[in-house]
């Protein structure tokens, strides 16, 4: 029986699982909760490793996680040429779209945001070519997976839906880190500093029952002279309908002054603790502290002249660890004289000002043609642009024609 019938629920018989050594190992089980703020415990610790869905209560987690599995999502990948480095003509099947159910941009945004949530990712491979390499790579539950070692120990084991799965073959295991031999699973952010998630979520709720719950004035109004409960009342709600919620000059009478409550320290010390916690996340996501709206530090400012640099690092940190993973593991899957590169070029763009100076100089320096710089673009081919001609290039100047003598000039004249 073929496995698709299998996969369809017509053969329902697992395989006999009693002596494996680690059925435990199930690849960071969890169910993503209807109301993430419900289900969070009163104290973290171990609870966002075991359910990493609970750390996207984090918004630094959602929006580093969001952001690195955007940009991989969003760039062109491609099957090069081994020895020769350039574009093959005829892209394999699997990498102009994996999974035929959906966009190739929506499976890679699962793989990765797989991979950054739970440290691993996997695909079934299906659908054999000629030679035997699947065409087909659809993204499946990571609760679906159980990794235990074989009877053995010498490898791991896959199963998948009751079925032992070949990797490699039936069955792709992308890691976000891998940390060696021994290691079943893979390690990602969440799984990394779990204890800094823990301590923001815990500072955020603190926070939370602190401006919901706890004692918090604006200002206290104080008279010279001892008030009855009835004239304390009357005069604070003369202050709040006149200036609750406006701006404005007040002007007070009989000696009375108002004095602003300032934040304590220990609320100031509350919220330090978010944005501590909150750059050590976006440190272990490799996203830069600019892209994710914390503060450089001190002596430090977003402006253009660094900007570059901070796209730069972005794409280093924060992307290239997922898109070498999922190139290595779709490298395998395309003919052996090929491999699969993650374009950058969307990512790290430039400003105008900028690109048009590259081009030019790589235009002088016989690098670049005008058809290749328009493609970078996104333009056109014109006529004669693949043609090596610099920029700069001019006509060469004629050269100065002998001048007539006196004696010939005038016999012109005459």
């Amino acid at each position: 029986m073929g496995i698709l019938a299998r996969i369809l629920g017509t053969d329902t018989q697992a395989p006999d699982l009693s002596n494996d050594t680690d059925l435990s190992a199930r690849s960071w089980a969890t169910t993503f909760p209807a109301t993430l703020t419900s289900a969070i415990p009163a104290t973290y610790g171990a609870a966002v490793r075991s359910q990493p869905d609970l750390a996207l209560a984090a918004p630094t987690v959602w929006a580093a996680s969001r952001m690195v599995a955007a940009s991989v999502s969003s760039m062109s990948w491609v099957a090069k040429d081994r020895r020769t480095r350039v574009t093959v003509a005829n892209q394999p099947a699997i990498l102009r779209q994996p999974d035929p159910f959906q966009p190739r941009e929506v499976t890679l945004n699962q793989l990765a945001w797989a991979m950054l949530l739970r440290g691993e990712a996997f695909a079934w491979l299906t659908a054999p070519d000629r030679s035997g390499r699947p065409t087909v790579a659809i993204p499946v539950p990571n609760d679906e997976v159980f990794v235990t070692w074989n009877r053995e120990e010498t490898r791991p084991r896959y199963v998948w839906r009751g079925m032992d799965m070949t990797l490699g073959v039936d069955l792709m295991h992308l890691k976000y880190q891998d940390l060696g031999p021994g290691y079943l699973h893979g390690v990602g952010p969440v799984q990394a500093i779990a204890g800094s998630i823990a301590g923001y979520l815990n500072a955020d709720r603190l926070t939370s029952t602190q401006f919901t719950e706890g004692a918090w004035v604006d200002g206290v109004l104080e008279a010279p002279n001892k008030l009855t409960a009835t004239e304390a009342t009357r005069l604070r709600t003369q202050w709040d309908d006149a200036h609750a919620g406006r701006r404005g000059t007040a002007v007070l009478e009989g000696g009375i002054t108002y004095k602003p409550v300032m934040m304590s320290n220990s609320d100031a010390q509350l919220l330090e603790a978010r944005t501590y916690y909150a750059t050590e996340i976006a440190r272990a996501y490799g996203v830069p502290a600019p892209l994710l709206g914390l503060p450089m530090g001190e002596g430090s400012s977003l402006t253009y002249s660094n900007l570059a640099d901070i796209k730069a690092q972005f794409a280093q940190f924060g992307v290239q660890p997922v898109t070498d993973m999922l190139e290595a593991q779709f490298t395998r899957l395309v003919p052996s004289t090929q491999e699969v590169v993650f374009q950058f070029g969307s990512l790290l763009r430039a400003d105008i000002s900028t690109r048009f100076s590259v081009y030019d100089k790589a235009l002088n320096a016989g690098i670049l043609t005008r058809n290749e710089a328009r493609e970078m673009e996104g333009l056109p081919a014109v006529v004669g642009g693949d043609e090596f001609t610099p920029t700069n290039a001019t006509q060469e100047p004629a050269q100065d024609e002998p001048q007539p003598s006196p004696a010939q000039q005038a016999q012109v004249n005459a």
